[in-house]
């Protein structure tokens, strides 16, 4: 990881003026692609803030690179290389003290993962089986510097393409969530708080979830100790090629999970990533093992009963309302021309059908890797992206509505086919109770 301001500061302006030398270009497939290629490189050179934003950034990409460069952007997730065990050591004996460290024995010197800001290795501490999850030493000094040059290349790409947005929210979120993720007593916290609310939960769901156990006095800002949780990826998972029925019960497993999540606890986990599932179809049952808890966002009833009311009134053709909501939600802004609103609204109204189509056509079921509402989608999408000149990305639900779509992606890839009727009837009911 570069760690020098001097040399970070150098190879992202050296990114934004080769990305924007492709720019004049972009409407060429190859140059695309290039892109995808200059971005997803140099910003997993850095790792750091610099890495972690860049994930940030890439969270919605389908209106403008095509599907070969998403694939490129989307191994940012995969893409950072482990530290020398030697750099990892070091910071496991300074924050850890002596007499607790001495009880920790055979830590393995290949992690088991490594991300962006730092890397988890498997040990053994009191006869059982443990996990350290430990921070690369020069991250949290990178973030000031790393936002401010990315806000201003992402600044430049709004001008170049005629849009006044202001971004101060939007990146003021960003180093919101970073710092966050970067306070590893913070995710314990947010760790132990899904603890408690999955022992409750797995009373009545069919497949049993699991969190992994924090260990207090192993563990503070900078080291995150906790149980060993067997079990393999989802993307590991699903290349065995499990039977149908394992998948529908997973999907179903995992849509529930987001409705607990959002609409009854008002704690999200809001990082999508593949790897923060672990399944474990091992015994009778499957279980699901859910990690990483440092980007978990709380949202207030009355945000969840603004967001069901927004729905609610897109479905309802109430298209005042969803102006004056939308609004209000800092969705869009104010000044935006008729044609924005008109395409925010069917946008929204193409994002729900889902739950109604299915009716329309006679079933009772959704099939998410319907490639047809796809497309659909990314129309929608577009048009609306192509009419806005005022509003930035919407800061308020950028981390819930990542969450959401890597929900999505998971039920798309998991072949699944459900009835999702009863869902919006349970946020009608919700919304009916609270009100």
């Amino acid at each position: 990881m570069k760690s020098s301001p001097l040399a970070r500061t150098f190879e992202l302006a050296k990114l934004a003026a080769r990305v924007g030398l492709k720019e004049l270009k972009s409407n060429d497939f190859n140059s695309r692609v290039e892109q995808a290629v200059l971005i997803a490189k140099s910003l997993s050179s850095l790792k750091g803030a610099a890495m972690k934003a860049g994930q940030l950034l890439s969270l919605d990409l389908d209106n403008y690179f095509p599907p070969e460069a998403i694939e490129v952007l989307s191994q940012l997730q995969n893409a950072a290389t482990a530290h020398p065990y030697s750099e990892i050591e070091k910071i496991i004996n300074a924050e850890i003290p002596n007499e607790r460290r001495s009880l920790i024995t055979s830590i393995n010197q290949t992690p088991l993962g490594v991300a962006s800001i730092g890397q988890v290795h498997k040990a053994r501490y009191m006869n059982k089986d443990i996990v350290l999850k430990v921070q690369f030493s020069e991250v949290a000094d990178s973030i000031d510097a790393d936002l401010k040059i990315l806000k201003t290349l992402a600044t430049s790409f709004c001008q170049m393409t005629g849009r006044k947005m202001n971004l101060d929210p939007l990146f003021k979120e960003f180093r919101s969530i970073l710092e966050q993720e970067l306070n590893y007593e913070s995710e314990a916290k947010f760790q132990k708080q899904f603890l408690e609310r999955i022992k409750k939960l797995n009373t009545t769901t069919p497949c049993q979830y699991r969190v992994p156990e924090p260990i207090e006095e192993l563990s503070n800002r900078r080291i995150l100790s906790m149980s060993f949780e067997k079990g393999l990826t989802l993307r590991q998972w699903l290349s065995l090629n499990p039977a149908q029925a394992d998948k529908h019960t997973l999907a179903v497993a995992i849509l529930d999970l987001y409705f607990h999540e959002f609409f009854e606890w008002g704690l999200v986990q809001t990082d999508p990533n593949w790897g923060n599932f672990l399944v474990d179809a091992s015994g009778k049952d499957i279980s699901i093992c859910l990690l990483d808890f440092g980007a978990t966002r709380q949202y207030s009833k009355d945000f969840i009963l603004n967001y069901i009311n927004l729905l609610d009134a897109a479905a309802t053709n109430q298209s005042a309302k969803l102006r004056t909501l939308s609004i209000d939600f800092g969705l869009i802004d104010p000044r935006e021309s008729e044609e924005a609103f008109k395409a925010f609204e069917t946008m929204l109204k193409t994002a729900i059908k889902p739950f109604f189509v299915s009716r329309a056509k006679g079933s009772p079921h959704f099939d998410f890797s319907d490639r047809n509402h796809t497309l659909e989608s990314q129309t929608a999408v577009k048009s609306l992206s192509d009419h806005l000149i005022y509003s930035p990305p919407p800061y308020s639900i950028i981390f819930l509505h990542r969450k959401l779509a890597g929900v999505y992606s998971i039920l798309k890839s998991l072949n699944a086919n459900l009835d999702i009727s009863p869902y919006w009837e349970m946020m009608k009911d919700l919304s009916k109770r609270e009100t």
